[in-house]
């Protein structure tokens, strides 16, 4: 069935002009954020294309089977460990409303004693009519044990408001602190210290509230007016200090506050350092620093007197990431090469003890370490040039997937400390290690509901892909270990690289019944991320943002020439700030892809920083530069997704927005789709519902998507059955002879000694 997209906007288009830097910019699609109204037709539309895609009795078949599966393996355990505060152990058990949507019940005891809830928001009238959308995001405990402060997301949209009650009593108090990001109580128990947002969703000014007053009257104690920083309120473990963070992704200002007399502020680190640090206090020795002063990944320091001296520097390949303190010990977890470790430092002796995985974790190729000579990937698939060579390497890890992230571990004075560990394939294992005897022991593993997935069948690599400048872009390949390099995999390369940020490997249940259906994932660790720290952010930034860009085509190009897909096969994902690096590849090397998965994409980059008036337009200066300098206005128009689409064939295209994202507004994305249905010429190549093979998933929730568990399950669904209509039953150039040759045309080798090494 064809549905035309056959509502006539063009009288509605008007051109915006502006000269900027001598030349006149041109958006033809500026209405749509000028014209609110003119957003209704566009979403009833292609609300109704998608609901007729997945009508269609072959693609309902595939969605049913992706969610029956998915949605019958759901987490087996009824609750959290208990984290111990003080004398008392808080813990929530999970929840559902009667949307559907998941909460967690908190509760807690005395030591092996009688459980009390703590917080039910099914048992807080006011909030039934948000049930569908709300989210549980900050809880905050007094001192004294008697009152908990939390936030609430109502709407699923990032616009939070935080309530205060008595443990002891059902009812909320009358006052609540609207656009509150943050809260936490003094020592008093009496006052609520707090950030506040603006209409532009920074957190800008520092607020004290005192319990029983309305929040008119709240006493302001520290503003930010340099709208690219942002602030954080943090605590100390050891309950002193307060610590506020005004903060860019580059550098940050710390003021300590006393938590005895929080209108007490005392600058500890100004921002012209040029570097971000970040403050933990020991009651004995004073503060210790995590720093990135001077070009280190970070690295700890010391207060000795009235100076910082270093406790302990990375050493080579290590990221630090994190450091959590205790009485007698500082734990630090760390990356090298995007794989995650812990080390427990002694803080008497500096004695270091390394924190060894279980090998019953690990899920690497049995085979040996090998390397292969191969021409440069990138020349031959991207640029057809036939120069350069590169030293392929394959590596194993024995915690190769894996995330490793810090518990609560809120009690200072603990022999012990928990930690989460989750790969691919195993979920959120909890882990405690005892900081006497230096054993390690599993508290808790993933209890998986439901169809069984035989994890032993499957497994994790490392590769290395030359990008243009050959540099290796590590990617992690996600796939049975039954494996073959014949061109016939259905692969999903999932690529990020924007502000510091490594590509995450997660445990996705949706994604786990895709490899059971044949499907590889493959994650691209490519420039502007932090895989290895800051400098391989930094080398994606500003002017040399292509070289993100650069980077995912060639780890495509690798994938391809390796034999682990084939461009009929290949397919992308990017979100958020990841679409703007997929949307770039698509538009250069659109043959290379059969299909793309945009999430909440950021895809009009110049139009949105040429207008200063957007929520994060400032803060963004600092990642893709000021388009107010030529310089960075023409490296910009050159890559940015919504300003080169073309009139060529496109891959399939699934999207998905939030009419609540204020990070990428609906307005934005639909500029894009709007424009593409304009330009694109009409595949040949896939079975077309509508114009175009484009699906727009419009939902009412924010950047992240719906609100709970089950929304998450049926967003993946959709967009998974998606590629699986396309890259089979939907897609028309499959052949046996296109999949099984050794070497595709767009990769012809030259000479019979280059051919690809079999192994």
């Amino acid at each position: 069935m064809i549905i035309k997209r056959g509502l006539n906007f063009s009288r509605l288009i008007k051109e915006a002009s502006k000269l900027i830097h001598g030349r006149q910019y041109i958006d033809h699609y500026w209405y749509l954020k000028s014209n609110p109204e003119s957003l209704q037709p566009i979403i009833d539309n292609e609300t109704k294309i998608k609901n007729t895609f997945f009508e269609q009795p072959q693609i309902k078949e595939i969605f049913d089977d992706y969610y029956q599966v998915s949605q019958g393996r759901k987490d087996g355990r009824t609750h959290n460990i208990p984290e111990l505060y003080d004398e008392y152990e808080y813990n929530g058990r999970f929840a559902y409303f009667d949307s559907g949507n998941n909460y967690q019940i908190i509760e807690r005891s005395l030591k092996e004693g009688e459980k009390e809830v703590v917080l039910d928001l099914k048992k807080i009238q006011f909030l039934k009519q948000y049930q569908a959308t709300l989210k549980l995001t900050k809880l905050k405990i007094s001192d004294d044990h008697k009152l908990i402060a939390f936030g609430i997301d109502l709407l699923n949209n990032e616009d939070v408001v935080w309530f205060m009650k008595y443990i002891d009593d059902e009812r909320v108090l009358r006052t609540k602190l609207s656009d509150c990001f943050d809260a936490a109580f003094t020592k008093d128990n009496k006052h609520l210290i707090y950030t506040q947002y603006d209409d532009k969703f920074r957190p800008y000014k520092l607020m004290l509230h005192k319990l029983g007053t309305t929040q008119e009257e709240d006493e302001l104690l520290f503003e930010e007016k340099d709208e690219q920083f942002y602030l954080d309120l943090q605590q100390t473990k050891d309950g002193k200090y307060f610590v506020l963070l005004s903060q860019t992704k580059q550098s940050n200002e710390v003021i300590l506050i006393d938590r005895e007399d929080p209108k007490k502020l005392q600058l500890l680190f100004s921002r012209k350092e040029n570097a971000i640090n970040l403050v933990h206090h020991h009651e004995e020795h004073g503060l210790y620093i995590l720093t990135n002063k001077n070009n280190y990944d970070y690295k700890v320091l010391k207060q000795e007197g009235d100076k910082f001296v270093d406790f302990y520097c990375p050493q080579q390949g290590e990221v630090l990431q994190e450091v959590d303190l205790f009485h007698k010990h500082l734990v630090l977890y760390y990356t090298k090469e995007s794989e995650s470790f812990i080390k427990v430092i002694s803080l008497q002796d500096k004695v270091i003890f390394n924190i060894i995985i279980p090998p019953s974790l690990v899920y690497t190729n049995d085979q040996k370490n090998t390397k292969n000579m191969l021409r440069n990937i990138y020349d031959r698939v991207i640029k057809k040039d036939k120069s350069q060579y590169f030293m392929n390497q394959k590596i194993q890890n024995e915690v190769l997937g894996a995330t490793i992230e810090p518990g609560i571990n809120h009690n200072y004075k603990s022999g012990v400390f928990q930690f989460h560990l989750s790969t691919p394939l195993v979920y959120d294992q909890v882990y405690q290690y005892n900081l006497s005897n230096k054993q390690l022991s599993k508290l808790q593993d993933f209890s998986l509901t439901g169809k069984t997935f035989k994890r032993e069948e499957f497994t994790c690599t490392r590769y290395y892909a030359p990008s243009k400048d050959g540099t290796e872009i590590p990617i992690t390949l996600v796939h049975h270990k039954g494996l073959q390099k014949n061109r016939q995999n259905k692969l999903l390369l999932h690529s990020y690289g924007a502000y510091g940020l490594p590509q995450e490997i997660p445990f996705n249940i949706v994604q786990l019944n895709a490899l059971e259906k044949g499907w590889t994932l493959a994650y691209a660790h490519i420039r502007g991320g932090y895989e290895r720290g800051q400098d391989w952010h930094r080398q994606a930034i500003l002017e040399n943002k292509i070289k993100s860009i650069e980077d995912l085509l060639g780890c495509a190009a690798y994938l391809i020439a390796e034999g682990y897909t084939h461009p009929s096969l290949l397919c992308g994902l990017g979100a958020s700030a990841g679409a703007t690096t997929l949307g770039a590849a698509i538009n250069m090397r659109p043959d290379i892809w059969k299909c793309a998965i945009l999430l909440s994409p950021f895809l009009d980059v110049l139009g949105s920083l040429l207008d200063e008036n957007l929520p994060l337009t400032k803060s963004d200066y600092l990642e893709f530069g000021n388009p107010n300098d030529k310089k960075i206005f023409d490296t910009i128009l050159s890559y940015s997704p919504y300003e080169n689409l073309k009139k060529q064939v496109y891959p399939a295209i699934y999207i998905s927005a939030g009419t609540g994202d204020f990070r990428a507004p609906l307005w934005n994305v639909l500029k894009y789709t709007e424009k593409l249905k304009q330009i694109a010429i009409k595949s040949k190549k896939v079975e077309t519902i509508g114009d175009h093979p484009l699906i727009i998933d419009i939902n009412d929730g924010g950047h992240s998507g719906g609100a709970g568990v089950q929304s998450f399950i049926e967003e993946q669904t959709r967009y998974m059955t998606f590629l699986d209509y396309y890259v089979g039953i939907g897609n028309k150039e499959i052949t046996k002879k296109s999949l099984t040759q050794d070497i595709d045309e767009s990769i012809q080798l030259a000479d019979e000694e280059d051919k690809i090494q079999k192994y």
